[in-house]
């Protein structure tokens, strides 16, 4: 008879993770999580974030920050089975990247968002709640001073997965996509003048609508940083803590092996430390230092504050968690 226990012990752990050149040297087997087995899902981020609401079949996986804090205010046994390792190996850039512009709303620089209509894919992801800390950090604009649309369809928003919906108490206006309209058309028609697109809510470039310049968010990320120490994180390392019973340093060596493929990848491509690959490395180098990717709690400790902050203003979370909580205790000291 098998013990099953010892399967346990020896099968494949599996982990899903966005590909990310951080985390490549750790996915093509050149750095190791010492004793323990991988197998690799790398999907498309949204849909692996529903897969773990959904089925929550993954051992290991990166979630995002916003939601993993939701869980602990509206609790619910699917997801009780999770703690966090303080690794943190992407920033918002994609929503960075993808905040396009009515060029008849007059908006040159983010403090112009206030007072406009902002369409955003899920108003809880990390992301938007990342743009409004730099917003409220910077410019001291308040998020009901915005109007906020969820531009992705109810069935593909992960807080209605989670079964929750942000408090309607806040006074801030935050409404739902007409879904027979597309985020692109609602920007042509200026009914909206901002919104960040992602997959399956796409948004480009057209004639009157324009993209938030690159060398702005080099700007503003590095008076964020002037302001708080870092730069928003918007994903964390999550792990299902049965398997802590059977490999109780497990998160320890999941922490170590994650600085160890940074290192590698450092090492390997100088663009591995940029928060935009395809930009100025020595401007960045400039404004973010030599490793705007920072793991262990006590670098991120701030920022993991100031989302869980936002969280409660937003009304996405009703009380503030305690922030030591959130990570497994043997990489708490971080």
């Amino acid at each position: 008879m098998t013990d099953s226990r010892t399967d346990e012990a020896t099968r494949k752990l599996l982990i899903s993770f966005h590909p990310n050149p951080r985390v490549a040297p750790l996915f093509d087997g050149d750095v190791k999580v010492e004793g323990v087995n991988l197998a690799w899902d790398s999907g498309e981020i949204g849909a692996a974030f529903m897969r773990a609401l959904t089925r929550n079949d993954f051992d290991i996986f990166e979630f995002s920050i916003s939601h993993y804090i939701a869980t602990r205010d509206h609790p619910n046994p699917a997801y009780a089975g999770w703690i966090a390792v303080p690794v943190f190996t992407s920033k918002p850039a994609g929503i960075y990247r993808n905040l396009f512009l009515r060029d008849a709303a007059g908006i040159q620089s983010l403090a112009d968002l206030r007072g406009k209509r902002v369409g955003i894919p899920d108003f809880s992801m990390t992301g938007g709640v990342a743009i409004r800390v730099i917003l409220r950090t910077l410019y001291g604009i308040h998020p009901r001073e915005i109007t906020w649309i969820n531009t992705r369809p109810a069935s593909l928003r992960h807080d209605n997965a989670m079964g929750f919906d942000h408090s309607t108490e806040t006074g801030i206006t935050i409404t739902n996509i007409d879904e027979g309209s597309t985020p692109q058309q609602l920007l042509a028609r200026g009914e909206l003048d901002a919104v960040v697109g992602l997959p399956q809510v796409e948004v480009t470039a057209a004639p009157g609508i324009r993209q938030f310049p690159l060398e702005q968010w080099i700007e503003v990320l590095a008076a964020v940083r002037r302001a708080i120490g870092i730069t928003p994180v918007n994903h964390i390392l999550l792990l299902q803590k049965r398997l802590l019973l059977q490999h109780p340093d497990l998160a320890v060596r999941m922490l170590q092996a994650f600085e160890r493929s940074k290192a590698e990848a450092y090492r390997r491509d100088p663009a591995a430390r940029a928060i935009f690959p395809d930009y100025d490395l020595e401007a960045q180098r400039r404004a973010f230092g030599d490793d705007p990717f920072p793991y262990g709690l006590k670098a991120n400790r701030q920022v993991l504050e100031l989302v869980a902050e936002q969280l409660e203003i937003d009304g996405i979370i009703r009380k503030r968690p305690d922030i030591d909580g959130l990570v497994a205790e043997s990489v708490r000291d971080s």
